[in-house]
Formats: structure tokens, C-alpha cells, sequence
């Protein structure tokens, strides 16, 4: 006869398929009572603990689906959201089949059933291994391009790399035989595979190739980092410079590490050197330009550091920026750093002045390397400006903070 423990039974069996726990709670109250009473015949003459059913940890009954071993049904519905989550905070399979995106924001990454078994159950998971299913044919439909999600990570660490699509769908993508080859021997298979976990012991530059849907692609480099390196300054040994003159860099690195290194790059010029100074040669394509360069730091535990130096003003007095008429107080003309200015005085001009004004005092004025200083305004009259006719005579002016200047005579 029917008794109480065929009611757990059946209770414990339905709890594990979600689409029927509820009609299962439903119907095991409505019933309760007829087992009940099965029960209390069927128990006469027995021992009151036959009833009871005991259970091992981890065996109670009445918890959530999440604490029941995965079913196979990957990618399947798993009910409410606190059913997807288990005892060791995993995320549920109908989390493993969502929509991610990826970081040029426009490439989702789904993942499908197919191949949700060889993908990590965590972010912070193991190693991705290859699946063992049979690869798809490949149709080059899907194209793209590759490389770690994190340009850099630290020794020891695991580096995600990642596939970002250009062409084919998203479906296409989910049924596309994917074949990671890294450079060090190592393959990774499996279809819809667009995202992979390697975790790298030793310290240097990494690359790595995809094979996806029958398209060679090579993926951006990754770098990891051994002992670091710390660079305390990178100093110019001057602020402004001419067109024409050198522009000097120093650089202080350490490293617990014996410092193996010094490479310098420069986007505005060649630079010479390869240890802790290097220089460059202004030139007048840099006017009124800050320049700068980059020094990259190696040690003998294959780490590189990148710094960018102190930057340079440069200035190149042979080009004219600014035109100044005479006896007008033009705020166009207001003056803010290095500019080469024409004073434009008549041919029957007997001498010349600049008239600057500023909006303070204590402003200080540099006309062709001599300072002026400026309460609110003053008549200057530079060395360069000669008697009689001045017109198209070249200064160049610097100022502390925004000045105005117009010629007079």
C-alpha cells in the first residue's frame, strides 16, 4: 500500500523537473491526506522511525533545481533565475547561451548548445580544451579578425583570446568550425569556438593564428609581463626650442631585474639614441607644435615598459603667423605663446613700438629672447624693430597668459 515515503518519492522526481514542480507541489497536498491514511494502516506493528526518511548533505528534497547535478539539456529552458544559480555561484546553462558583447561593441558572441560543454562554466574558469565533436564544414562565410581581449596580462596569468566578426551572420558564426594555433604548439578546436582561455607562465610577446570557417587569420599580439619596471622621470633639457636646434631627452628607470635596454620612437621625428638619452632635431614642419618621445624600457626578465617623455614647445621665428596693422587694437592678434609676428608700419614711420596690453598685472612678455613686464599694458620697443621704415619686420613674441599687441610709431 501507498505510503509516505512513496509521497517523498514522487515529491523528490518532480522536484527535478522544473516544468512540473508546480502541478507535482500541487498535487502532493491534494493527495496528502489519502496517503496519510495508507500510512497509518500500513505502519501498525512497525517501528515509528520506518516512517522517516533521511537524507545525506546536499540530498534535501525541498531545494532549488540549481542543487540537482547539470542536466545534459544544455541551453534548454532552466526556469526562474534563482534556479540557474548553483551552490558554488556557476552560472546556469541559460546563462552560457546568452549574448555578450564583445569589445569593439558591435560583435555579439553567442554561444551555442552544441558546443556550450567545452566552454568555461565561469569567467575566471580553466583553460579552454578542444571539443570533441566533428567540426563543420567549412564554407568561408565568416571572416574577421582575432587577438586578446587584454593587450597585456601579468606571469602566470590566462589570457582570453577572442574572435570579432566582419563578415557573416551570427548564426553562421555559432555553426563555423573554429582552429586556434598558438605559438607555442598548442590547438584548440570546435565549432562556434569564438572565444578561447590560455594561461601563459613566462614573460614576453605571444602570438597566435585562427582558422575560422576555412579563413586564415593572424591575431594581434599579447604581451605578458615578468618583473616590473618603474620609471621615475623622463626629462627634456629644455622647455621651448627653435626650429633647428636639438631637443635632448633623459630617462631614470629600475628594476629588481637587471635593466637590459633602451628603445626610443617619435611620431613627429626620427630620434637618435639607445640608452638613458636620446635626441631629436626640431624643425620648422613642428612650429608651434609640443613634441615628445617614447621610450620603451626592457629587463632581463622580458618585460617592457612604454613612458612617454616631458614634452617640447617648438617655435621656428622664419614663419609668420600673425600680421599686425598699424594703430589697430585687434583681440584676433592676442598673443598666448610662441607666434612670429609682422609689424606692418608705414614707409614713413621714424620709429616703432608695440603697444601690448594684458589683463593683469605682472605679466611677463618675451619679444625675440628679451622679457618685458607688463602691468595691464606697455609701449615696447623691440631690438629687432628698426628706425624709419619697419614694415615686415619679423618678432616673435611668448607671453605668460594671453596678451594683445598692436604696432604704433
Amino acid at each position: 500500500m501507498l505510503n509516505m515515503h512513496f509521497l517523498l518519492y514522487i515529491f523528490v522526481v518532480m522536484n527535478r523537473f522544473n516544468r512540473f514542480f508546480v502541478p507535482a507541489v500541487a498535487g502532493a497536498f491534494a493527495l496528502a491526506p489519502f496517503f496519510s491514511s495508507c500510512s497509518s494502516s500500513s505502519s501498525a506493528g512497525t517501528d515509528d522511525d520506518d516512517s522517516i526518511i533521511s537524507y545525506e548533505d546536499g540530498q534535501n528534497p525541498f531545494a532549488s533545481s540549481s542543487s540537482v547535478e547539470e542536466s545534459g539539456d544544455q541551453g534548454g529552458d532552466k526556469g526562474n533565475s534563482e534556479e540557474g544559480k548553483s551552490g558554488d555561484d556557476k552560472p546556469s546553462d541559460s546563462k552560457k547561451s546568452s549574448s555578450s558583447r564583445s569589445k569593439d561593441g558591435d560583435k555579439p558572441t553567442p554561444q551555442s548548445a552544441a558546443v556550450a560543454d567545452w566552454m568555461p562554466v565561469s569567467a575566471a574558469a580553466t583553460e579552454t580544451v578542444s571539443s570533441e565533436e566533428v567540426l563543420a564544414d567549412a564554407k568561408k562565410v565568416v571572416n574577421g579578425s582575432c587577438g586578446p581581449m587584454t593587450d597585456e596580462i601579468d606571469k602566470g596569468g590566462m589570457a582570453t583570446w577572442a574572435f570579432y566578426r566582419a563578415a557573416g551572420d551570427v548564426f553562421d558564426q555559432i555553426m563555423s568550425p573554429f582552429v586556434w594555433t598558438f605559438d607555442d604548439g598548442k590547438v584548440l578546436k570546435g565549432n562556434g569556438m569564438d572565444k578561447v582561455n590560455k594561461t601563459y607562465e613566462t614573460s614576453g610577446v605571444y602570438k597566435a593564428s585562427l582558422n575560422v570557417d576555412g579563413n586564415e587569420i593572424e591575431c594581434d599580439p599579447l604581451r605578458v609581463q615578468g618583473i616590473p619596471i618603474t620609471v621615475t622621470s623622463c626629462k627634456a633639457a629644455k622647455n621651448s626650442v627653435n626650429a633647428g636646434e636639438t631637443i635632448t631627452w633623459t630617462v631614470e628607470a629600475e628594476s629588481e631585474a637587471e635593466i637590459t635596454g633602451y628603445s626610443w620612437k617619435s611620431s613627429d621625428a626620427e630620434v637618435s639614441g639607445s640608452g638613458t638619452s636620446a635626441t631629436m632635431v626640431a624643425t620648422g614642419e613642428m612650429h608651434k607644435k609640443n613634441v615628445s618621445a617614447t621610450v620603451s624600457v626592457t629587463n632581463s626578465d622580458k618585460t617592457v615598459l612604454d613612458y612617454t617623455c616631458e614634452s617640447v614647445s617648438v617655435v621656428d621665428p622664419n614663419q609668420v603667423d600673425v600680421v599686425i596693422a598699424y594703430s589697430t587694437e585687434d583681440a584676433s592678434k592676442a598673443f598666448t605663446g610662441g607666434q612670429t609676428l609682422v609689424a606692418q608700419y608705414p614707409p614713413n614711420a621714424v620709429n616703432c613700438q608695440l603697444v601690448c596690453g594684458a589683463q593683469g598685472d605682472g605679466v611677463i612678455l618675451e619679444i625675440d629672447g628679451e622679457e618685458y613686464k607688463i602691468n595691464w599694458s606697455a609701449n615696447i620697443t623691440p631690438k629687432t624693430c628698426k628706425n624709419g621704415s619697419a614694415a615686415g619686420t619679423k618678432i616673435t613674441v611668448k607671453a605668460s597668459m594671453q596678451v594683445t599687441c598692436y604696432v604704433t610709431y
